[in-house]
């Protein structure tokens, strides 16, 4: 008997086919620019140790980590795109830094004691120096790729937010976690904006002024700041406790992040 069904199944299996077709075709061309993108990061990357200087921009790094299947292309993409951001807001503190260490004027510094959570009039030059001060890199992208997985979250992807910063505001721009209730996870026009926020925070908050005053003692010994040494006064971070401290440590051994330890800050 002559099935009604043979026609349809023919029709959609052919169907399937010039999809699935399609998509490897898409592959194919998606692939060779996916992985020119992944070579292009990484001599930047390798440009940066060397020279200790970053000579590109965020800008050029046009494919996203999530796009990237294999890890270490991943974190080559996350690297590439993050380096420049954290350079460009160290270079902005560092204005602000050299703004308190060489002016008298009260109206600048106390728009920064503002800025930097202290009361206007009464902050000391040196409480606003501890405050004003840049974080090192490999610190900023050991936390991102910790807290964002290498930029491939659903905060990062849908949000910019790469350092899992929480809100309680309800009127704050935010993401609700799918397995949580009671807060927001902070969300930002820009990748730049969560960056900003994030050496806000470790500059501002009560939770990491041991961090504050390690960086100082650093400071006024002459010493290079150092992302996993810093990253030790990072317990309060992390509900972890001292095993996200080691998260940290390890993700900047395994990826020769404190090579870009000292690397200038883009200058403003």
């Amino acid at each position: 008997m002559h099935s009604v069904f043979k026609k349809p199944i023919a029709v959609w299996l052919s169907l399937f086919l010039v999809v699935l077709m399609g998509g490897f075709a898409f592959a194919m061309l998606s692939s060779p620019d996916l992985n020119a993108q992944v070579e292009i990061a990484r001599a930047a990357l390798e440009r940066a140790r060397t020279a200790q200087r970053i000579d590109f921009s965020a800008s050029d790094i046009t494919v996203s980590p999530h796009d990237a299947e294999q890890l270490e292309a991943r974190k080559i993409l996350f690297i590439a795109k993050m380096l420049p951001l954290v350079a460009a807001e160290n270079g902005r503190i560092l204005a602000q830094r050299r703004t308190v260490e060489h002016t008298s004027s009260p109206t600048q510094r106390n728009a920064l004691a503002l800025a930097y959570g202290l009361k206007p009039g009464h902050a000391s030059k040196n409480a606003l120096l501890k405050r004003i001060d840049i974080l090192p890199p490999s610190l900023v992208l050991a936390q991102a790729a910790i807290e964002s997985a290498w930029g491939t979250s659903r905060f990062a992807r849908e949000g910019n937010a790469l350092f899992g910063e929480r809100t309680f505001d309800p009127d704050a721009p935010g993401i609700s976690p799918k397995r949580a209730s009671g807060f927001k996870v902070k969300s930002f026009a820009t990748l730049q904006g969560s960056v900003r926020s994030y050496m806000r925070t470790l500059n501002t908050h009560r939770a990491y002024q041991a961090l504050r005053e390690r960086r100082a003692v650093l400071r006024a010994k002459g010493l290079a700041l150092s992302g996993w040494d810093l990253a030790h006064h990072l317990k309060a971070y992390s509900e972890l406790g001292t095993d996200y401290i080691s998260m940290i440590t390890t993700t900047i051994e395994a990826n020769r992040l404190g090579d870009f330890d000292t690397i200038e800050a883009a200058q403003n």
